[in-house]
Order: structure tokens, then C-alpha cells, then sequence
């Protein structure tokens, strides 16, 4: 009996292993045929999601000891464009996931690595109503797919133009998404470098859902820090920039409120560092960087100005923006505004000032400063001349007006109300 028991077990353990070869083959035999349905399906997923054409140069998968795909040379042009960038490219793309995560009812991708990403985002299209995006919810219905993990390293985002101006482009560091899908948003990390003023800018929110019908409707919300920021990248400005603040919104209609710190801003005219400090309201045109300044409050030394304005693209063929901002003085004085402005120090003249200037700065790839145009109303009360020469010459003028010429007590306050333009550095002033 003993032996008839041995005997069946050996059997069956033979049985067993002769299975799993035949399994083994069997797997061997059909992986061209599984990898070219893998393939088949993951050119439909991308073709579908993005709403454009979609290419490998080579396409890998293994099964085992888990779902491994290796996708190198991707390129997806968005609505099959070629006179255009290619919306993705990506050098390499890797996913990982567990066999009975593809299989249960709501799929799920334990990661996707991206190598060499390029996104080349379309350029904006003008007019037209909002859009429905019932591709989108198709999509979400048909690919109920939730990836837990999505890293990019030293990606790249061009934002594309219509004009024959070079496209905007930042440099992407880190990236990550998480549990991404087609219905939600994915919580999100990146650190990334702005070009002009050039500094760097880590954010932390929430993306999506993309939009694969207008990628520039994408909602997205977080915070963000930018620090280092160098304004010398700026010509014609000086001093080291740092901001914080949320913004909210669709990436073509960006709403962002924040603060920034600059301890040493400067302007090339004077060259006095000095700490300024903004807290400020805009609307970010993030598919071409044109941002509407809704309240922009600026403080330096005893001073207050409040601003609004644009920083706009009027002029397709000429490099560079157009900025025009309308500026009014809540409490500054007349010593701050030389000093900001001139290099004489001290100032020549000290006083409350008010002041309500309209200032543009049109587009070009000169000094700010050369391409400034500003008109000005001002008034200054209870003016005081620093040069101790001056103010006396104005103080024995004045006491010979009041019939007092030996009054030694008598100290001349002046007022003064006038309009300032300067135009290309060519400066007028007319004081009353």
C-alpha cells in the first residue's frame, strides 16, 4: 500500500512539473502573439486618450514575475498634426503592474516611468464656445484605469505659438502624479525652472482631468514657492526674487494670488539695493505666459504704491512683451521715489508725495529702462531741499518775499504740483 501511495505521488508530482513546462512553452510560444496584442491595445488607449496619432520605434512586455512594458521612441501628434511638434515625446516609457491589478474590476498600474519627456502643447485656439467633452467621459467610462505612481526627470513643456516668435519653454526637473485616472484629479509635485525672471518654482496641487479635446481647458489647482529668482535677467533690473502664493483655474485661465520679497532690488539709473515687497492678484494665461495684473500693492522704504496693469504679447513680430501698468501712491515720500530712481544720495528733496503715473514699456529686447515711457501727475508737501546750500538760498528767498529778510527762524516749506515725461530716457518736468 505504502508503495502504490509513492508511487501516485510521484506520479502526480510529475504530472505537476510537466504542466508547468508545458505552461512555460506554451507562454514561450505565444509572447509575439500577446505582446502584439499588448501593443495593439496600448496604441488604441494612447490614440483614444490623446485624440491623435500615436508611434513606437519599439514596443516590449514580460509577464512575468509581473506585467513589465518597455515603450522607447513614443511619439503622439494631437489630432495627427505634422506641421506642428509632436504633442508627447518620450524616449523611454516604462510600466509596472501586478497581473490581478489588470484584472480586477477597476484596473490599476502600480507605475509609470517617463525618460526624455517633451510636451508640446498646441496653440491656443481662439473664439468659439465652451466645449463639452464628451470624448472625455467616453474615455473614462472605456479606460477605468487608475495608475498609482507617475515619475518624469528633466522633462520639458513648449508651449507652442501661432507666431513666428520662439515658443516658451520650462525645464522640468522632478515630476510626480498620483493616483492618476481619467475622471479625478491626480495630486501632483514638480520642480521646475522659470526662463524670465530665471529662478526656481516647486509646486504641490491637484491636476486634471486632462482634457483630451483642449488640453489648455485642464484644470489645476495648488501652491507654489519660487526662490532665487534672478531679476538681472530682467535688463535693467537688479536684486534677487522670492514668491509664494496658490493659484487655481484652467491652464489658459490661471487666477494666482501671492506675495513676493526682493531685499535687493535695484534699478540700473540708481543702483541703492532696497527691500521691496509685493502682495498681489493676477490672471495667468498659462498656454502663452500673458498675465492681467488686477492689484499689484508694492511697498519700499516709507512708501506704498498700488498698480494694475497687463504684461501682454501685442506684437507678434517684435521679441519681448508689452507692459502697461497705471499706478497711484497710497502714502509715499518724495526721498524714496528719488531714491529708487536717481543716484544721487541723498536725495535732493524730502516730502509727502502723491503721485498717479501711466507707464508702458513696449515690446523689444533693450533695457527696460531705455524702452520706458511714463506720464506723471505729482505733488509733494511739505517739500525740504537735503543740500543745506540749497535750502538756504530757498530760505532767504523766501524771507524776503515775507518781508523779513533777517528772520533767522523762518524755514521755507515748499509745494509743489507738477506733471513728469520721460520718453527713452529724455526726460521734462513742469512744476507749478
Amino acid at each position: 500500500m505504502r508503495i502504490r501511495r509513492a508511487t501516485a505521488w510521484k506520479w502526480a508530482i510529475s504530472i505537476g512539473i510537466l504542466l508547468v513546462v508545458f505552461a512555460i512553452i506554451a507562454i514561450h510560444a505565444l509572447t509575439p502573439t500577446l505582446q502584439r496584442i499588448a501593443r495593439n491595445r496600448a496604441e488604441l488607449y494612447l490614440r483614444t486618450h490623446f485624440q491623435g496619432s500615436v508611434q513606437f520605434d519599439d514596443f516590449h512586455v514580460a509577464f512575468y514575475p509581473r506585467i513589465h512594458v518597455v515603450i522607447t521612441g513614443l511619439v503622439i501628434r494631437h489630432e495627427g498634426r505634422t506641421d506642428i511638434a509632436p504633442l508627447v515625446e518620450v524616449r523611454s516609457l516604462t510600466v509596472n503592474a501586478r497581473l490581478w491589478g489588470l484584472l480586477s474590476r477597476h484596473p490599476e498600474i502600480a507605475s509609470i516611468d517617463l525618460d526624455g519627456l517633451q510636451i508640446h502643447t498646441p496653440p491656443r485656439k481662439s473664439g468659439g464656445p465652451p466645449m463639452i467633452h464628451a470624448t472625455q467621459q467616453n474615455l473614462a467610462q472605456k479606460y477605468p484605469v487608475v495608475v498609482e505612481k507617475i515619475t518624469a526627470k528633466e522633462a520639458l513643456i513648449v508651449i507652442l505659438r501661432r507666431d513666428t516668435k520662439p515658443p516658451h519653454e520650462f525645464e522640468i526637473h522632478q515630476l510626480e502624479l498620483h493616483d492618476f485616472d481619467f475622471t479625478n484629479a491626480a495630486a501632483f509635485h514638480a520642480l521646475l525652472t522659470n526662463p524670465i525672471p530665471r529662478g526656481e518654482i516647486h509646486c504641490d496641487g491637484q491636476f486634471g482631468p486632462w482634457l483630451a479635446d483642449d488640453p489648455s481647458e485642464t484644470p489645476v489647482t495648488g501652491r507654489y514657492i519660487f526662490w532665487n529668482a534672478d531679476m538681472g535677467t530682467l535688463k535693467g533690473l537688479k536684486g534677487t526674487l522670492s514668491s509664494k502664493g496658490q493659484f487655481s483655474g484652467p491652464l489658459d485661465y490661471l487666477n494666482v494670488q501671492g506675495e513676493t520679497d526682493i531685499p535687493n532690488f535695484a534699478l540700473r539709473t540708481s543702483d541703492h539695493p532696497m527691500a521691496l515687497h509685493t502682495d498681489f492678484s493676477a490672471i495667468v494665461d498659462g498656454t502663452n505666459g500673458d498675465t492681467y495684473l488686477n492689484s499689484v500693492t508694492a511697498k519700499f522704504l516709507n512708501s506704498t504704491l498700488v498698480t494694475k496693469g497687463k504684461v501682454v504679447d501685442e506684437y507678434p513680430e517684435v521679441k519681448g512683451r508689452t507692459i502697461v501698468m497705471d499706478t497711484v501712491s497710497q502714502g509715499a515720500r518724495i526721498e524714496d521715489l528719488l531714491l529708487l530712481a536717481v543716484k544721487a544720495n541723498p536725495p535732493v528733496m524730502t516730502g509727502a508725495a502723491k503721485l498717479k503715473a501711466n507707464i508702458l514699456i513696449p515690446e523689444g529686447n533693450a533695457d527696460l529702462l531705455e524702452r520706458l515711457k511714463i506720464e506723471a501727475q505729482f505733488s509733494v508737501d511739505n517739500a525740504h531741499f537735503t543740500s543745506g546750500s540749497v535750502q538756504g538760498k530757498i530760505n532767504s528767498l523766501s524771507r524776503r518775499g515775507l518781508g523779513k529778510p533777517q528772520e533767522t527762524d523762518l524755514t521755507a516749506v515748499s509745494q509743489l504740483k507738477g506733471r513728469f515725461r520721460e520718453l527713452l530716457n529724455k526726460c521734462s518736468m513742469f512744476c507749478v
